[in-house]
């Protein structure tokens, strides 16, 4: 009863680093298998570029200067039309504004006696507006 088969000698901390020790190296091979390549890395000749154009040796610098021309243009383009939109609601607001004006002046006109339209300071002025007060618009109060 004292003997000890060979599955019993192994621990469960020597089972977990030897469990371990497999996943790492089962995972890292793959992917350093994978990543290597039998292909060779293809530079051009000396003779290669130096027949190229010039605007194909900078590398792109040109489209690239003309994506910040375009965005800049855009982007002036975005804060004029902004600008023309803010200044036309101004206005449209300020002639709103002046046409609530002009009713509320008609209505006011509208309101006053006949007699009424004379200023109450002129000479020969009859009526009941005539005692020198100036009126506000309002109508008069119930009695």
């Amino acid at each position: 009863m004292s003997n000890k088969t060979g599955a019993d000698m192994i621990s469960r901390r020597r089972m977990f680093g030897v469990l371990a020790a497999g996943v790492a190296f089962g995972v890292g091979t793959p992917a350093a298998v994978l990543t290597t390549s039998d292909a060779e890395a293809q530079t051009p000749s000396v003779d290669q570029r130096q027949n190229q154009p010039q605007d194909q040796r900078t590398g792109g610098t040109q489209p690239r200067q003309d994506q910040r021309t375009q965005a800049t243009e855009q982007r002036q383009d975005r804060r004029t039309n902004r600008t023309r939109r803010r200044m036309a609601r101004r206005n449209a607001r300020k002639q709103r504004a002046m046409a609530r004006q002009e009713a509320r002046n008609k209505r006011r006109m509208a309101r006053r006696p006949a007699g009424a339209g004379t200023s109450a300071k002129a000479p020969g002025a009859k009526g009941p507006g005539t005692t020198g007060t100036s009126t506000t618009g309002q109508a008069p109060a119930r009695q």
